[in-house]
């Protein structure tokens, strides 16, 4: 099939559909973790402000009355909502740092041969060319994140650099008449050396 612009996006398409399908499971628990954790943010929220206005500061009047006016003045509006900040930014990074690690953990999911096998016959061969180059290591599996450098390169002419790539490189392999040996030469050129020219 020829990698016409619509034949590329339509792969891509299903690359992308493949992608989100198995993305899927991880999301769902990612959502459901963050609907927990905004629960539990509210709670302890609440909590904070709530503790604030039930204490009392008649302790206060040991300061004197000037000092105990200042510390009333400071502390009833602003120390329980600098407390519910403090607990808001903790929960903000632990579900952040959370959200990063599964997603890169889902990034190094191995993909099954069965996903390869049936999106296999549908991609044009140069889109096949683009996943050849993104699985560059072929000691290990292709993973869902070499599937998403691959949606990624296609959005970037990777098809396109491919072939310019191949065809500086039969540029390159020529040989010209004014530059080939003659047949049974056996001159040889001079080694390349990293010493200081004489």
């Amino acid at each position: 099939m020829q990698a016409t612009p619509d034949r590329i996006r339509q792969d891509r398409r299903l690359i992308g559909q493949t992608l989100f399908k198995l993305a899927l499971p991880r999301l769902v628990i990612l959502a459901t973790g963050i609907v927990i954790a905004v629960a539990i943010w509210l709670y302890v929220s609440s909590w904070l402000l709530n503790l604030g206005s039930r204490i009392g500061l008649d302790w206060l009047h040991i300061l004197g009355p000037q000092g105990a006016d200042f510390l009333k003045r400071i502390i009833d509006p602003y120390l329980w909502w600098a407390l519910a900040v403090i607990w808001t930014l903790v929960v903000i990074y632990a579900v952040k740092s959370w959200i990063n690690a599964s997603l890169a953990a889902g990034r190094l999911y191995a993909l099954d041969g069965g996903v390869l096998s049936q999106i296999r016959p549908r991609l044009c061969d140069e889109v096949v060319d683009v996943i050849r180059w993104v699985w560059n290591d072929r000691a290990e599996p292709i993973t869902v994140g070499d599937l998403q450098r691959v949606h990624r390169e296609l959005r970037s002419n990777r098809i396109g650099k491919i072939a310019l790539v191949r065809a500086q490189s039969a540029i390159l392999d020529q040989t010209t008449d004014d530059n080939a040996e003659p047949t049974g030469s056996t001159r040889t050129r001079p080694e390349p050396s990293l010493g200081r020219a004489r």
